[in-house]
C-alpha cells in the first residue's frame, strides 16, 4: 500500500523534515518544470486522483509514533503541486493535534495559486509557506515552468502580493535558476524588482538545480549564481548550500528506496540511512544508478 509520509530529510533550507505527499504515486502538477527531478509529465488543472484526508493524517500519526530523529518541520509537499489538493484546510487543521512541541508545519508551493480563496484559507493555518517563482516574464515562465494553458502569469503574480499581504506566517521565495533559461541579468533584476514588492517576506532562497532533472537542464556556475545575488540587495537573501550530514537515520533496504521514489539522495546523503555495503549491494540488483549533477553525485531509483 502506498505510503504518503517519507524521510525524515535533511532540508538544506528547514532543517530535519517529514514530508507528507498529498499527491500519491501519480505527478499531479499544474507546471511541468525544466528542472523538476519528478518524472516528466503534462501539466494539469486539478487532482484526478484524490487521497482522503484521514488516510493521510493516520499514516502521518503512525509515522510520528516511530519517529527517534528530531524533527524541525512537517511539510506539506506533493507528487506535484500540493495547493491542487482539494482538502487542504482540512489536512492542515487535522494535522495540529499531532504537530510535535517545537516543530513547524510548511507547505512547499510552486505559488501558482497562492490568490485564490480556498488556498489562502488553508494556508494561513501553516507556520511556513515557501512558494517558487522563476520568472516574471511570459516568456521566460513558459520555457522554465511549462505550465497548465489556462494559468496567467499575470494573476500568479498578482495572487503572490494578494496573499504576502494577509499572511502573517514566515514566507519565503525560492528562485531557481537554469543555465542559459531564466539567468539572464535583465530578467534577474525584473525578478528581483518584483519581489521587493512581495510585503512581509521572511527570506529569499536563491539556488540551482541541484538534483538530477526531467530535462536537459544545467545548473549555473557557483560564480555566476554569487554574481547574480548582487541584484538581490536589501532583500532577505540565503544562497542555501547543501551541508553534508553525519546524523545516521535508523533505516531499512526497502525503506531507502521508498526515500528514494520521492527524491533523489546524494552519495552522502544516502550514507546517513545504510551503510557502503548495504549501498552497493543495492546497486548490484540494478535498483540503484548513479547521475552526476554539477560537481555532486546522486543516487536515483531505477
Amino acid at each position: 500500500m502506498f505510503n504518503p509520509i517519507f524521510g525524515p530529510l535533511k532540508s538544506r533550507r528547514f532543517g530535519w523534515s517529514l514530508g507528507i505527499d498529498v499527491s500519491g504515486q501519480a505527478k499531479q502538477c499544474n507546471f511541468d518544470c525544466l528542472y523538476c527531478e519528478l518524472t516528466a509529465h503534462k501539466p494539469t488543472a486539478r487532482m484526478q486522483n484524490v487521497l482522503p484526508p484521514d488516510f493521510l493524517l493516520n499514516a502521518l500519526k503512525r509515522a510520528l509514533e516511530k519517529i527517534t530523529t528530531p524533527l524541525n518541520v512537517l511539510t506539506t509537499t506533493a507528487n506535484g503541486e500540493p495547493t491542487l489538493y482539494p482538502h487542504l484546510k482540512e489536512l492542515i487543521i487535522g494535522m495540529q493535534a499531532l504537530v510535535p512541541s517545537g516543530v513547524q508545519t510548511l507547505i512547499l508551493s510552486n505559488g501558482s495559486r497562492l490568490g485564490v480563496p480556498e488556498v489562502q484559507e488553508a494556508l494561513m493555518h501553516y507556520n511556513m509557506v515557501k512558494f517558487s517563482l522563476d520568472a516574471v516574464c511570459k516568456k521566460v515562465f513558459s520555457r522554465v515552468d511549462r505550465p497548465h494553458k489556462d494559468l496567467s502569469l499575470e494573476k500568479i503574480l498578482n495572487g503572490i502580493l494578494d496573499f504576502a499581504q494577509k499572511y502573517r506566517g514566515f514566507l519565503v521565495a525560492e528562485v531557481l535558476l537554469v543555465a542559459g533559461v531564466n539567468d539572464s541579468e535583465a530578467h534577474i533584476k525584473d525578478l528581483a524588482s518584483f519581489l521587493r514588492r512581495v510585503p512581509n517576506l521572511a527570506r529569499v532562497d536563491l539556488s540551482t538545480i541541484d538534483r538530477p532533472p526531467a530535462y536537459k537542464a544545467k545548473p549555473l556556475e557557483t560564480t555566476k549564481l554569487q554574481e547574480l545575488a548582487a541584484h538581490f540587495q536589501d532583500l532577505p537573501l540565503s544562497l542555501p548550500q547543501r551541508v553534508l550530514e553525519q546524523t545516521q537515520v535508523q533505516s531499512t533496504k526497502e525503506a531507502f528506496l521508498e526515500l528514494l521514489r520521492c527524491r533523489p539522495l546524494s552519495v552522502e546523503e544516502a550514507r546517513c540511512y545504510l551503510n557502503i555495503a548495504e549501498l552497493q549491494e543495492l546497486q548490484k540488483t540494478g535498483l540503484l544508478q548513479i547521475k552526476q549533477v554539477g560537481q555532486m553525485h546522486f543516487y536515483y531509483y531505477t
